[in-house]
């Protein structure tokens, strides 16, 4: 098995998310007790979602009423002297001793200040840190998500076209090459009964500039368009095209880019016949 592939196709990402049906499940679960890169690339998937759930729960920085706070509390409150009794003289005021108390303090005061202040620029920026990672997070969620559901939606045709090719009442209808293109090949899938037709190129070179492969189908009021075929269609893709109930044949023929309403049966390509 290529395990590459296997770990860059998002089926990995889908287990995570709980988006598989559960045999596929525990198609992935039996990797990942075969294959360790299976197992890593599965951790590796749990820990970029916790790490985004955990930053989405992180507190926010301290309000700066902290600050007010901590000030009033940490300055010495002031004492209130009672007034001297009447009949005696008022005492005379303290003088200022050459301690250095009162300098101490504003000094200690400033000190706290800046601490506060420091702590709360510090909080700031992790805070804008984090909320860039968190929005580097979220848009990496998204483009996982959109990518998962393109998967499970690419993983719902892919069903729905096996069950068709599978079906007992799906006719394989080779359109083989005409005088015009010998050496081209086509096939339609077709079931009348689930109304689903399906168009592989089997081998059809690529279309001259200006020109363009027209698909029809021949019932019995003639030529139905089904539509022009992309210039870059690759003999690997299986296209799923307009049904037409009781058609008789397949035919594609090279017309001008863009199609016409009516086959240019001069330059007919392939033609198949449904048959009984």
């Amino acid at each position: 098995m290529d395990l590459s592939a296997y770990i860059n196709s998002g089926v990995l990402e889908l287990y995570v998310l709980d988006r598989l049906s559960p045999g596929e499940r525990r198609r992935v679960e039996a990797y990942a007790d075969e294959y360790p890169e299976v197992r890593s690339e599965i951790e590796q998937i749990e820990l970029a979602l916790e790490e985004y759930s955990l930053l989405r729960g992180e507190a926010t920085p301290p309000n700066p009423a902290v600050l007010t706070n901590v000030l009033s509390q940490i300055q010495p409150a002031a004492v209130a002297t009672p007034p001297p009794p009447a009949n005696q003289p008022a005492a005379a005021a303290p003088t200022p001793t050459s301690s250095g108390a009162p300098a101490w303090g504003l000094w200690t005061l400033a000190l706290l200040l800046a601490l506060a202040l420091a702590g709360l620029l510090y909080f700031f920026f992790q805070s804008q840190d984090q909320a860039e990672r968190l929005g580097t997070l979220e848009s990496e969620l998204s483009t996982l998500e959109s990518e998962c559901n393109q998967i499970a939606a690419d993983y719902q045709a892919d069903q729905q076209q096996i069950q068709v090719l599978t079906d007992p009442d799906t006719r394989g209808i080779v359109l083989a090459g005409t005088d015009n293109a010998p050496d081209s090949r086509a096939v339609v899938f077709y079931n009348q009964q689930e109304g689903t037709v399906l168009f592989a190129a089997s081998n059809l070179p690529a279309p001259p500039t200006g020109k363009q492969y027209q698909l029809w189908a021949i019932d019995a009021e003639g030529p139905q368009d089904l539509g022009v075929l992309d210039t870059g269609l690759t003999n690997d893709e299986l296209l799923s095209v307009p049904f037409v109930a009781n058609a008789a044949a397949f035919a594609i023929t090279l017309e001008d880019t863009g199609g016409q309403p009516q086959p240019d049966l001069t330059q007919l390509q392939v033609l198949g016949e449904v048959g009984s």
